[in-house]
This record gives structure tokens, C-alpha cells and sequence, in this order.
């Protein structure tokens, strides 16, 4: 039984490796590059909280005119 299991462990690393040798950033094209900080700054985003005010005004065709006061907080873990 342990045998079996050591031949499993052993061919699921060859199964499962990565084949594709690390990149540097210089290496990168634009379009991954922007797609990599994107997805950092949505994750960081999901963290944070946003909280404020507004006054303002809507005219008759619905065109809203006013200032926005917000505080975004952040909690990294």
C-alpha cells in the first residue's frame, strides 16, 4: 500500500508540473502586463470599504449636479 501511494505521489508531480519555465516582467507583453496589475488592484479593491456623502441636486431631465465626500478604508490581511 505505501508503495502504491509512493508511485502516485511520485507521477503526480510529472502530471501536474508547470512547464512553463518563470518570465520576468521585461519579458512580458503590454496586454499581460496591464491584465496582472488589474487583477491585483480588484483584489485590493475587495478589501476596501467605501464610505461618504453627497449633496446635490437632480434637474427636471434628470441630470444629477453635486460633490461627492468618501473615505475608502482598507484592510489587508
Amino acid at each position: 500500500m505505501k508503495f502504491v501511494l509512493l508511485i502516485c505521489m511520485f507521477f503526480s508531480g510529472l502530471f501536474f508540473a508547470n512547464d512553463e519555465p518563470e518570465r520576468t516582467v521585461s519579458e512580458l507583453s503590454v496586454s499581460e502586463l496591464k491584465q496582472i496589475v488589474r487583477m491585483i488592484v480588484e483584489e485590493s479593491i475587495e478589501q476596501c470599504t467605501v464610505t461618504g456623502t453627497m449633496e446635490g441636486r437632480a434637474k427636471l431631465n434628470l441630470a444629477v449636479e453635486g460633490e461627492v465626500v468618501a473615505k475608502m478604508t482598507c484592510e489587508f490581511k
